[in-house]
C-alpha cells in the first residue's frame, strides 16, 4: 500500500518543464508561454539579435558596385556583372547572322534556331540529339541505363513467395505490404474460382467487389482484345464463319448510323423511324410507352409512379371550405362564477386556531 501510494505522489508531482528561454533560463512547459515570455520581457535582446544576424548575412554577401545587387556566391556576380557591361564577346557563327550575346548560354539558346537540337547522346550506338541538355539526362535514365554493362549487377528483385501468386516487386518493403493481403482469415465464406486467382474472402460481398475491379474484363482468344466479360459472347459471334465485320448502315436518307448486326438495324428502324412504341406500362393507372423493354422497366422500377400529380386550384378550394378553429369555447354562466367555493380548513389552519383561544 506504501509503494502505490509513494508511485501516485511521483506521478502526481513530476516536473514537465522542458522549454528554456534563451535570455533568462526560466523553464516553462509549453512553447507558447515561453514564446510569449520573449516577447514580453525580452523585445529589445530580439532586435539586437536580428540586426546582429543582418549583419552576419551583409558580411557574406557579394554586392554589386553598378546596382547594389547582393549574391550569396561570387560566381553569381561575375555573371550578374556581364549585363551592365556593353561588350557582347558570344556572336553567331552563321553568315548573315548579326546576332552577338554577353552570356554564352544566350548565344546557345540562339543557335537552337539554325542547328536545331544541338545536343547528341553521349552514346555510339544510339545518334539521337536534342534541344536542351536536360533532356539528354532523362534519355539516359530511360533508355542507357537499363541497358548496362554485364559487369554491372541487374537490380534485385523479390518475388512473393505464396504459392500461385509468382508477383515480382523491386523493393522488399512493396514485398511485405503485399505479403499481408495473403494472410489467412479466421472464417472464411466464399473464394474466388478464377485460373490462377483462388483469393479467399470473409463475405460474399467483398467476392463481388474483387470480381468487378479485377475479374471484369477478359482477352479473346481470336483477335487479342479486351472484351467485358458479360459481352464475351456476341464478340465471339463476329468472328464466326459468315458474319461481316463491316458495319451496316442505315437505309433512310439524312441518318449516318450504323450497326453490327442486322437486327439492331431493324430495331432502330422500328423505334426511330417508324415510331413504333410495342412496350406499355404494367401499371394500370399509367398509359405510356416505350419503344425499348428495357427503357419500360426502367420506367417501371423509377419513382414515377410514386407521385401522382393532383389538380391543385380544386385541392386549393376544398382546403379553403374547411371550417377553420375546431370547437368553439362555451363561456360559463354567471351563477357558476357569483359561486362561493368552501375548502375544508387545513391542519396549519387549526394549529394555529388551537394556539391563538389558548393565549386568551
Amino acid at each position: 500500500m506504501r509503494n502505490e501510494v509513494e508511485k501516485v505522489q511521483g506521478a502526481i508531482f513530476r516536473d514537465i518543464r522542458r522549454y528554456y528561454c534563451e535570455y533568462c533560463g526560466i523553464c516553462r512547459s509549453k512553447k507558447s508561454l515561453i514564446s510569449s515570455h520573449i516577447l514580453t520581457h525580452h523585445q529589445e535582446e530580439m532586435k539586437v539579435n536580428e540586426q546582429s544576424e543582418e549583419k552576419r548575412q551583409g558580411d557574406r554577401l557579394h554586392t554589386c558596385e553598378v546596382c547594389g545587387s547582393n549574391f550569396n556566391k561570387p560566381a553569381h556576380l561575375k555573371q550578374h556583372m556581364q549585363s551592365h557591361s556593353l561588350e557582347r564577346p558570344f556572336t553567331c557563327p552563321v553568315d548573315d547572322c548579326h546576332s552577338s550575346y554577353r552570356r554564352k548560354d544566350h548565344l546557345t539558346r540562339h543557335m537552337i534556331q539554325h542547328q536545331g537540337k544541338l545536343f547528341e547522346c553521349p552514346v555510339r550506338e544510339c545518334k539521337r540529339r536534342f534541344a536542351f541538355q536536360c533532356n539528354i539526362k532523362r534519355h539516359m535514365k530511360e533508355l542507357h541505363d537499363k541497358s548496362a554493362s554485364a559487369n554491372v549487377e541487374p537490380p534485385k528483385e523479390y518475388v512473393c513467395p505464396e504459392l500461385g501468386c509468382g508477383k515480382v516487386f523491386k523493393y522488399p518493403s512493396r514485398l511485405r505490404k503485399h505479403e499481408d493481403s495473403h494472410v489467412k482469415l479466421d472464417t472464411v465464406e466464399a473464394f474466388c474460382s478464377e485460373p490462377g486467382c483462388m483469393k479467399y474472402f470473409s463475405n460474399e460481398r467483398c467476392l463481388k467487389e474483387h470480381l468487378s475491379s479485377c475479374h471484369q474484363y477478359i482477352d479473346c482468344d481470336k483477335c487479342g482484345t479486351k472484351q467485358l466479360k458479360k459481352n464475351i459472347k456476341r464478340h465471339l459471334c463476329m468472328h464466326e464463319a459468315g458474319v461481316s465485320l463491316d458495319r451496316i448502315k442505315c437505309s433512310f436518307d439524312g441518318c449516318a448510323h450504323t450497326f453490327a448486326t442486322r437486327s439492331n438495324l431493324n430495331q432502330h428502324i422500328k423505334a426511330v423511324h417508324f415510331g413504333l412504341k410495342p412496350y406499355a406500362c404494367s401499371i394500370s393507372s399509367c398509359h405510356m410507352k416505350f419503344a425499348f423493354k428495357h427503357v419500360r422497366d426502367k420506367h417501371e422500377i423509377s419513382g414515377f409512379h410514386i407521385y401522382t400529380p393532383g389538380n391543385f386550384e380544386e385541392s386549393d378550394e376544398q382546403f379553403r371550405s374547411r371550417p377553420r378553429g375546431g370547437r368553439k369555447r362555451k363561456f360559463p354562466a354567471i351563477e357558476t362564477l357569483m359561486r362561493k367555493r368552501v375548502v375544508p380548513p387545513s391542519e396549519s389552519d387549526l394549529t394555529k386556531l388551537l394556539s391563538s383561544e389558548s393565549d386568551d
